[in-house]
This record gives C-alpha cells, structure tokens and sequence, in this order.
C-alpha cells in the first residue's frame, strides 16, 4: 500500500494517480496468477495420467496490459501421434498462451490500434505509458507481423470456401455497389521493383458497401453503409477472388442482381468483369484529371468534361481528334492529345454513369437509403492506407507492407479486434468465472478493512492555559495575560 502518511513529502495528483495505478495494476496481477494456479490445478487432477506424465513446473511469463503476470505451471512428459517424446504444458495449450509472444488479447488490440495511428516506435511508448506493461518497438513491429499473418491465412480459408461454393453470407442486396485503386509505396533495399524508375510498388485496396445513408445533423453529408475493404500485394486473379469471397461472406451473392465497380480503368480492376451483372464505370476523378492534364486549352477542357459527364463520349472523341489539327503539329501537345484519346476509348463503356445506362435497372433504394454517385475512392486510398504508409519517408518490405494493409482493411470494416478476439481469444470455464468473483469478492474485503485499520491522525484541539483548574494568584496572573491580546502578539528573539 503506498504511504499515505502526511508526514511525507508533497505530492503532486499526477504523482499520486501513477502510484495508484500501479498499485491497482499489482493487485490485479496478484488475482490473474490466483486464477491461472486454480486452473492449472484442475487441468493436472483432470487429465489423462496414462498419457501425460507430471514433470514438475516450469516458470512464464504473460504481458498483460497489468504488466508481466508471472508464475509456474505444470509440465507433462507425453508421445504424439508417431510415438516421439515430447514435453506440454496442459495450460498454454488449454488458454493458447503460445499464441502471440505470450501476449493477452487485450494488449494485443492496444498494441495494434495504436500501430495503426502511429509508427512502431511511437506505438510502443504510448502503450508503455498507457498500460502497466513495457514493449519495445521491436516486439510491436513482431505482433503486427503476426496478426497480418493471420489474416492472410483466414482469408485464404475463405477463398477456398467461396471457390468450393461454400461462402456463408445470407445478407440479400439487389444492387452492391465496389470501388478499387491502388497507392505506390516506397519499398526498401532489394525490394525495390528492378527496372522501375520510381523505385515502387502497387499494394491494392478495394471496397464495397450498399449504398449512402445521410450524417447525423448533417443535411448534405453522407457516409456509406456497411463498408467492407480488403488490401494487399497480389496478382490481378488472387485480388479479385479475395474481393469476391469478402462479399460472399456478408451477402448471398446469388440475390445480387446488379454489381456497379469503380475504378480508373487499370486492368487488375477490370479483370472481375466477367461476373454476371456487374458493370465497370470510370472513376469521375480519373476522368477529369486526364482531360485536365492532357487538353493544352483550358476551356476544351471544360467543354470536353461536360461531354462525358453528359455522356456524349462520341462528341468528347470527336473534339479530341479537332485539336489535334489546331495545336499546329506540336508533338508534345499531339501526343498527350493521343494518350488521352486511348485511355477513353479503353475504358469507353466505363465513362456513362450507371444510373444513365439502359441495361441498368436500378432498383428503389430501401429505408433511409439513397443511390448516389460513386467517387470515393481517392478518400478510402487516403484514409485506409495512406494515412498511416505514405509519406514521413517510409519505406516498406512486402511483407511488412501486406501485413499492415491487411490490418488496416480489417480495421476499415469494423473487423479488426473480432478477427483478433476469433483468432487468439480463449474462453474460460463459467465455474472459473464464479470462483474468481468469490476471490475478488474476498480480496476487496481485505483491502477495505485495511483502509478502515490505517493510522489516522487526530486532530488536537486545546484550550487556554490553565482553563478549568483551581485558580491561584499565579494562575490568575497567567490567564490575563492570555486574554490580553497585545501581549500574544509580541515577538520574542
């Protein structure tokens, strides 16, 4: 117990708050080792003494946000499937402490929010501050390698499920609607792409979400529901059957009648076309910014935007092919002219809206639901992924890169701390759950009788010299004095 005497040195209420913390954090270590020796007890009375041979204890370690929670558990002599010797203990595998470097869920999910908002470094000091437990930058760089792994395997499981017709969503849309870009990262040393000028490689991030539903307070602001992101390094085919498995895990993609996908025309985006009812439109952005950075004359640029919004995509291509002849045979102007001409007609099915389009028949959207124009991709690409990988002068392994984005997408679609809960959560026992309440119980009880039993310090009051006592001359003399206010003032040196 920390010492409260008021005797001691001022404190500031910083101070005093850290002492308590850390005390509270004490105490809560003391009951989670109670808790683990009670389970760990039960588990050696329970277990198949034929098969696991008790080889006295053996001393760990688990980082909690409390701090390191340290104790001895029981260690069993044992033979596997091919009749090796090998040692277990039954705890670690009951709780999957082997999971994570030893590290509670809990800590788990501060240490990776917190990697997503900040660097490794920075992530490590604020949970080090924050918790009762210290990491080095080093062991939250290893965790969220770890966790991106697992969700690289979990969705790996998933794809095999949707190409094996197994998905599991039952959520029934009739329109879905999906955008996908990419952001070049700065990747480090031999992971530089050989050849490429920029030094930088494509990571992948698509979305998709039922249509807009409007802000709370907010009259003209809108948000989508139900966003659901993937992200990673692969090739065109893999991406594509990652965004369809993560769609196939929400919705029955069977009541799908109508998919809207938005892009900038790369082919990697275009390659899931050939799903029944889903239709590519070419990102406004992408539109305008090619119009813009290729048109020499500002206001055919104009003109020419105001064509392919309409939808006039023959008329726009006609007024591209007049300017070539009045740029007077400037090559520079000339080619830039042609490239814009090409990347329009590649992607000259994708320029009319969808909802201007016959072969669509947008269905009413349902509720509070509204079907607006899609174009918010450049904002996820920020907010998902270039927030926290771009720019600060990083740099990235691909695997590193995979890793972070993988986390960052699940994070997007309101997934992350279930997939970590799903991925190294163990469940206790509910006649643990009661005995540990009991142990509580009795501990806060002990803690409050010795509050109760601490020294207090009682204030003295005391009255006048000689008040209440038989009165002499002498006495008499002294109390006038008492009463005699100048005389009480008087400094004696």
């Amino acid at each position: 117990m920390p010492n409260t005497s008021l005797n001691t040195t001022a404190i500031d209420f910083k101070t005093l708050e850290k002492i308590i913390f850390k005390y509270v954090c004490r105490i809560g270590r003391m009951l989670l080792v109670w808790l683990l020796k009670e389970m760990d007890r039960e588990l050696m009375r329970k277990r198949d003494k034929k098969k696991y041979r008790h080889k006295g204890l053996k001393k760990t370690s688990i980082k909690t946000i409390l701090g390191p929670v340290e104790f001895k558990r029981a260690i069993y002599e044992h033979k596997n499937e091919e009749g090796q010797k090998g040692y277990i203990c039954l705890l670690d595998k009951h709780l999957k402490l082997e999971t994570i470097g030893l590290m509670s869920p809990n800590l788990v999910e501060k240490t990776i929010e917190n990697v997503t908002n900040a660097s490794y470094r920075k992530a490590a000091e604020n949970v080090t501050k924050l918790t009762g437990q210290t990491i080095s930058h080093t062991a939250a760089w290893n965790l969220t390698q770890e966790v991106g792994n697992r969700i690289t395997q979990e969705e790996k499981r998933r794809v095999k499920e949707y190409k094996a017709g197994k998905a599991t969503g039952k959520k029934k849309v009739g329109i879905l609607f999906e955008e996908a870009d990419g952001l070049w990262l700065s990747m480090q040393g031999e992971e530089k792409p050989k050849g490429h000028k920029r030094k930088k490689k494509e990571i992948k991030l698509a979305v998709s979400y039922e249509g807009w539903e409007r802000r709370s307070g907010k009259k003209e602001a809108y948000r989508v529901k139900n966003k659901k992101a993937v992200a990673g390094f692969m090739t065109a085919k893999e991406f594509g059957e990652l965004r369809n498995a993560k769609i196939a895990q929400t919705y029955d993609i069977a009541e799908i009648d109508i998919r809207v996908l938005n892009g900038d025309g790369a082919s990697w985006i275009k390659s899931g076309l050939d799903i029944e009812g889903t239709h590519f439109q070419l990102d406004e952005f992408h539109i305008s910014k090619a119009v813009t950075s290729n048109i020499y004359d500002k206001k055919e640029a104009v003109r020419i935007r105001r064509l392919l919004k309409e939808g006039q995509v023959e008329k726009a291509l006609t007024k591209i092919e007049q300017l070539k002849y009045k740029c007077d045979g400037e090559k520079e102007k000339i080619k830039k002219l042609m490239a814009l001409e090409r990347y329009l007609w590649n992607n000259k099915e994708g320029i009319k809206r969808y909802k201007d389009r016959a072969e669509i028949k947008v269905p009413s959207p349902p509720g509070e639901l509204h079907y607006r124009s899609l174009g918010t991709m450049e904002s996820n690409i920020f907010n998902i992924l270039g927030y926290r990988m771009k720019g600060r002068k990083m740099s990235w392994s691909t695997s590193g890169a995979n890793n972070m984005a993988k986390i960052l997408a699940a994070k997007a679609s309101g997934e992350l701390y279930q997939a970590i809960e799903s991925l190294m959560t163990p469940i206790l026992p509910e006649r643990f759950l009661e005995r540990f309440k009991e142990k509580l119980k009795q501990v806060t009880n002990k803690v409050r009788k010795t509050t109760k039993a601490a020294n207090q310090y009682k204030i003295h009051r005391g009255g006048l010299p000689l008040n209440r006592q038989s009165v002499t001359n002498g006495r008499a003399a002294v109390l006038r004095m008492f009463n005699d206010r100048a005389a009480t003032e008087l400094i004696y040196r």
